[in-house]
């Protein structure tokens, strides 16, 4: 009994460790050291901002994420009375970036 208790806990731990470790990746250098690779998710993160930031004028400053999957991006961005002027696409798939000016209509639609 004692073993069948001992092999169970030892396998929750191991299952534990294998868990806990599933965001990062290890890659094994030539010196034997073992280096940790971020996620491409997180490496990725908000690289439309300075896009965005180059094709929407100064003074709006508020930004309201919408939805943010792993396929899509959405964001508001308006000023500082948070009156909603412009809204943001970004499709992660493809780096499809749209950029839609709410009064005005479509200002950007491209791949970066």
């Amino acid at each position: 009994m004692k073993t069948i208790l001992l092999s169970t806990a030892a396998g929750a731990l191991l299952l534990t460790g294998i868990y806990a470790n599933a965001g990062e990746a290890e890659e094994i250098t030539q010196n034997n050291e073992v280096m940790v690779v971020e996620n491409e998710a997180v490496s990725n993160e908000h690289v439309e901002l300075p896009v965005i930031q180059h094709q929407i004028p100064s003074g709006n400053d508020s930004v309201q994420v919408v939805e943010d999957n792993p396929h899509k991006r959405i964001l508001f961005i308006g000023d500082e009375i948070d009156q909603k002027k412009y809204k943001t696409i970004f499709i992660k798939d493809t780096n499809r970036l749209k950029i839609i000016d709410l009064n005005g209509g479509q200002i950007f639609n491209e791949v970066i």
